[in-house]
């Protein structure tokens, strides 16, 4: 699996929303935010779908999670 770095301010993607269910492995990367691992599916508990963890831009359902949070 890929990983790729993302920033909570930045990207608004699944792996940082506090509704979905998955784990990306999310890792502390500073300054750079969270290495998350890319093509992990995980479950939208809004929507009852399976989703991608770097899927997610522009999802009117996001809130960040507590990890996510703390970079904002």
């Amino acid at each position: 699996m890929a990983t790729q770095n993302y920033h909570p301010k930045r990207n608004q993607i699944c792996a940082f929303c506090k509704r979905w269910t998955g784990d990306a492995n999310l890792v502390h990367k500073h300054p750079h935010g969270f290495q998350v691992t890319t093509s992990v599916v995980g479950k939208c508990m809004v929507t009852n779908n399976n989703r991608q963890s770097t899927h997610g831009v522009g999802c009117r359902d996001y809130e960040p999670s507590v990890e996510a949070s703390r970079l904002l």
